[in-house]
């Protein structure tokens, strides 16, 4: 092999991303995926989507979702804070005016 056939990356931070763990999950309703037992929140655009996570194992504070080539961060769930997070909830049924019974 000679010296002009060795390549170089096309930049440092494409050459560290490669040595990335890779993992599909399916984002859940609540914006959430799991990872080896630990909740991670995502942007809610993808709930419902397969999405691509890339991580050091031994450091998932730097973790993130690739989708078109930008970087998304994901975070540990915040248990407490989610539990009072408000949600959207849609009306229950009345079911008085539905009609009907006897």
């Amino acid at each position: 092999m000679t010296r002009a056939s060795i390549r170089t990356p096309a930049s440092r931070e494409w050459l560290e991303e490669c040595f990335l763990n890779r993992i599909t999950r399916k984002v859940n309703k609540d914006s959430t995926v799991s990872i080896d037992k630990v909740s991670y929140d995502v942007p809610m655009q993808f709930i419902s989507s397969k999405v691509e996570i890339r991580f050091l194992p031994d450091d998932m504070s730097s973790a993130f979702i690739l989708y078109e080539g930008v970087h998304y961060p994901i975070r540990p769930t915040d248990k407490n804070e989610n539990c009072r997070t408000k949600r959207n909830n849609t009306p229950g049924i009345d079911y008085s005016k539905l009609g009907g019974g006897c």
